[in-house]
């Protein structure tokens, strides 16, 4: 034990490296080994314009580690038989109405927090700018019954945030509590877990502010997300915790999993853990010997195995790294990432050792450095003999990162035919609804000028640039997408709309928009929504 923790003692200076590659300007983490905390350091700042240093009880945004707290919820929820896992949804939830029949009849709420439902994300559907929630709460129900079927039912993984929406409705409708009420009740308070909350309580001392990574490196402050109890997808990303709580969690979850799974009476707030942390479906359409699956608000993969898929760094590397290389015998690891704006953490445990590193952050940086700082932790428990080098692989994908805007620009260009016909501005201009009627994308002109917005905020519009016929784009560059806070998307179809007439002349009566890869289609919208 005393030779890991010099192990893990001696990593501060390849830390700080990644850190300052990356543009992360504060970073708390801390590593669990055979259920003891054998290690917490902090580095930075968590608050750069008043140099104030972090803490293992700081508080950050912790994003998507929230999804194994809600499946945790609706595990103790079955356990008190007040559904079941599969329990179709919209018997719980009759808003939930879903074209698809089977969809509708048949997907449980396992189907949801296991990521199988085969619905599409439309990620950058559920928040705008600075992180803010684009939508109200009570339209969970209602967008999620239009999400396009992409996969057969239970037939491919494919990662939806919505589906946690649902299960934190499902969560008060059955309880009678709130999802941000509940939890607390029923394993934050339980678990001791004092400074974990689902509100945003402004008169907070020891908060990490939040940051973006300009080109530079630099980091660029951006207010705190509108998330959290009575949000939107607040079961997707509405927590905020710190290292203490979340070791303290982590070491409750491979306990109970460990006394379920042998049939011991455990007193442990904690239930159902061992179907929620048991694969569910794979990650990967082909069958493989190596296990890489999805549990519920968890993912399992087989050391040596890739890590990372639910991060950002896949975006920004040809190849994820191989961890674990040259261990003796293959080691099942469970892990997730989150990342919002503008936060970025991970979480890696070893259950046959109960080993849990925890690394939480404070910026959207230019890699995901939660993820680099997880993985080379959790190589040095591991102690294998063949070592990704970190510091390398932060600088490739932070490189990479940056250059992939001026690349999406000078593929626009090419692509572009500023010599094909296009109307007046005032032919496109328009109010475009979703089917459902409650997402909208505003066209309008400001001085001759041809902008546009998202769901009416008319103070963070765009400018829509020409680009053939009745397609126009509006991409950023790198560092004017991180003053508007928004999400580094990296897909040059994103960012061009495509307007379709009803008939030759006239206004635009549809625009099209492909903002989800998953359907490269895209999502039309319309001037008048259908009814």
């Amino acid at each position: 034990m005393d030779t890991l923790t010099h192990r893990l003692k001696s990593l501060g200076p390849t830390i700080v490296d990644i850190c300052r590659i990356s543009g992360t300007p504060g970073v708390s983490l801390g590593v669990l080994h055979k259920n003891e905390v054998i290690h917490v350091d902090n580095f930075g700042y968590r608050d750069v314009e008043g140099k104030k240093a972090p803490g293992q009880d700081t508080l950050y945004f912790v994003a998507s580690l929230s999804k194994l707290f809600t499946a945790a919820g609706i595990g103790i929820l079955v356990d008190e038989e007040k559904l079941e896992w599969n329990t179709p949804v919209s018997s719980i939830l009759p808003e939930f109405d879903h074209p698809d029949d089977t969809v509708k009849t048949k997907a449980g709420i396992v189907d949801f927090l296991s990521h199988r439902s085969g619905l599409a994300g439309k990620s950058q559907m559920w928040y705008l700018e600075y992180g803010r929630p684009a939508l109200p709460r009570r339209d969970t129900m209602r967008f999620s019954s239009y999400l396009d079927v992409v996969y057969a039912f239970q037939q491919r993984w494919l990662y939806n945030n919505w589906g946690y929406g649902l299960a934190d409705e499902v969560t008060e409708k059955v309880s009678g509590k709130s999802w941000g009420a509940f939890l607390p009740e029923r394993i934050f308070s339980p678990l001791g877990m004092k400074g974990t909350t689902t509100k945003v309580d402004p008169s907070t001392e020891n908060v990490a502010k939040g940051y973006m990574a300009l080109s530079d490196g630099t980091p660029y402050h951006l207010p705190r997300p509108k998330q959290g109890d009575g949000k939107l997808a607040e079961g997707a990303a509405g927590i905020q915790s710190n290292v203490r709580d979340l070791l303290t969690f982590y070491k409750s979850v491979m306990q109970a999993d460990k006394e379920q799974k042998c049939g011991e009476d455990t007193s442990s707030p904690l239930k159902n853990i061992a179907t929620i942390t048991s694969p569910h479906i794979s990650l990967e359409p082909e069958t493989t010997s190596l296990e890489r699956s999805y549990a519920l608000g968890l993912i399992r993969t087989t050391l040596p195995g890739s890590l990372g898929v639910v991060g950002l760094n896949p975006m920004y590397v040809d190849k994820m790294p191989i961890v674990g290389k040259g261990i003796e015998t293959p080691r099942v690891c469970i892990y997730h990432q989150g990342s919002i704006v503008p936060y970025l953490s991970s979480a890696h445990l070893l259950p046959d050792t109960n080993t849990a590193i925890v690394v939480l952050t404070n910026s959207m940086a230019n890699n995901d450095a939660a993820d680099w700082l997880g993985q080379l932790l959790l190589e040095t428990v591991l102690d294998n003999p063949e070592k990704n080098d970190y510091v390398a692989i932060a600088k490739e994908s932070a490189a990479t990162s940056v250059a992939l805007w001026p690349k999406m620009a000078k593929e626009l260009e090419k692509r572009r035919r500023p010599d094909t016909p296009q109307q007046p501005p005032i032919i496109y201009v328009g109010k475009y609804y979703n089917i459902v009627g409650d997402w909208c994308i505003h066209v309008f002109e400001d001085e001759g000028i041809l902008k546009m917005c998202f769901q009416g905020q008319r103070d963070e519009s765009y400018r829509l640039a020409h680009y053939r016929y009745d397609e126009f784009s509006w991409l950023l560059t790198r560092d004017e997408d991180v003053r508007r806070g928004r999400f580094p998307v990296v897909n040059l179809e994103f960012y061009i709309l495509s307007f379709r007439a009803a008939g030759d002349g006239g206004e635009m009566q549809q625009l099209i928009w492909r903002h989800d890869p998953d359907v490269p289609a895209g999502e039309t919208f319309y001037r008048h929504p259908p009814k």
